[in-house]
């Protein structure tokens, strides 16, 4: 019985008849590497502290707690995060009416804050003296601020109702010499009578005269010769018709020189200019800017000339 031939087995080093083992095929162009990986290296995916993670490095602590600290308020901590939906429920109520933030930003600096993936938070360690010093810092600060600007406004409020509730101060009082009027008869001790045209007559009295620096509700203005005199008279016509104004006195100190007349509202008090008729009565405050000391007073008629003159000595 026949056998087939075979070609000659081949020789080699290692002995005769033992195959070479075949180069293993590579893969896409890697290169294979034969043997057992021995030590774990985490993909840029891993989180810190050894802790797996997906999509990317954990979220910085410091960053989250400044959010937290100034912006919690409006949920940026929570989408900086990833945590969109519960940033915007905080970010619709105000951060909870200020409670949630409150919570938010303890939790972030007691290192219990993760990120969407429950990863915490990079750089906690290192930093997290540093942020609980400056949070109760920036808490007492707040407090203080708070308290100062609840008494300023307070402080403001109050002003404001008491200057809208009280009264135009009362003319000051200060002692005078009984005036001697000059001409016309003395009625009385603080008035005279006054011819003012075609012969009608008014009774002028003088019921209340003060020196002060500074005129109530016009503590803009500041007296050029000293302070202001005031006085409150009373216009009464007696025969025919007069004129009752402001305009009808002038002052002069005892130097001779004429006081500036000021003008006062008519809801400060002032005498009115209007027309008076027979029986009836004007009275109001007239003020003059003008130097301390005995003054003469002068009244006019109707055509700017002196009718009558009364001197007032104020109080030193």
């Amino acid at each position: 019985m026949s056998h087939p031939s075979y070609p000659p087995s081949p020789q080699n080093d290692a002995g005769a008849g033992v195959p070479q083992i075949p180069t293993a095929p590579v893969g896409y162009g890697g290169q294979y590497q034969a043997g057992p990986q021995n030590d774990f290296q985490p993909g840029p995916g891993s989180a810190q502290y050894g802790a797996p993670g997906f999509g990317g490095p954990a979220k910085s602590f410091m960053v989250t707690w400044i959010l937290s600290l100034l912006l919690g308020g409006l949920g940026v901590d929570r989408f900086y995060l990833g945590k969109i939906g519960t940033g915007i429920a905080k970010l619709l109520t105000a951060g909870g009416l200020g409670i949630w933030s409150i919570v938010d930003l303890i939790i972030t600096l007691t290192g219990n804050a993760r990120d969407k993936q429950g990863r915490p938070l990079a750089g906690y360690p290192e930093n997290k003296k540093k942020a609980w010093i400056i949070t109760i810092v920036v808490w007492f600060a707040g407090l203080i601020i708070g308290i100062v600007s609840t008494v300023v406004s307070l402080t403001l409020v109050a002003a404001a109702v008491q200057g809208g509730t009280t009264p135009v101060p009362a003319l000051p009082s200060t002692s005078q010499e009984a005036p001697l009027p000059s001409p016309g008869p003395v009625t009385d001790a603080n008035s005279f009578m006054v011819t003012v045209s075609d012969g009608n007559t008014v009774k002028v009295s003088i019921v209340n005269s003060g020196y002060t620096t500074e005129i109530p509700d016009m503590s803009y203005m500041k007296p050029k010769n000293g302070g202001f005199l005031l006085m409150e008279v009373s216009w009464e016509t007696v025969t025919g018709t007069s004129l009752s104004a402001p305009t009808n006195f002038e002052v002069f100190d005892a130097d001779g020189n004429k006081g500036e007349q000021i003008y006062l509202e008519e809801a400060m008090g002032s005498l009115p200019s209007e027309e008076v008729g027979p029986g009836q009565v004007r009275q109001g405050v007239i003020a003059f800017d003008i130097k301390r000391g005995p003054t003469s007073v002068v009244v006019n008629d109707d055509l700017g000339d002196k009718a009558a003159t009364v001197t007032l000595t104020p109080a030193s």
